[in-house]
């Protein structure tokens, strides 16, 4: 098992209540694969550095996990299908 950090930003037309439902769809995204998630931080809403789809804010979520790295391409691809999540990046921690 391998720590990593995911980074995602949930598209700023979702509302404020709806965000925790995002959020804890992707955590079980990450559990179902085997991940142990060790913390979440919500950043808020922050500015993008460029335009996504016309949208200039989005909502930052940095996750902690720890998960074996053959999961990742499956969790990837459940991420990109997730319509509330406009950019992620997956990362491995040293």
């Amino acid at each position: 098992m391998r720590k990593y950090e995911i980074m995602y930003i949930i598209n700023p037309t979702v509302l404020e209540e709806a965000r925790e439902s995002v959020i804890a769809k992707v955590n079980e995204i990450l559990t179902e694969a085997g991940a142990v998630v060790a913390k979440t931080e919500k950043w808020g809403e922050r500015k993008l550095a460029y335009p996504i789809d016309k949208k200039k804010t989005g909502f930052y979520v940095l996750t902690t996990l720890e998960m074996d790295g053959t999961k990742l391409v499956e969790v990837e691809r459940k991420l990109n299908i997730t319509e509330a999540v406009m950019r992620y990046i997956l990362v491995k921690q040293d």
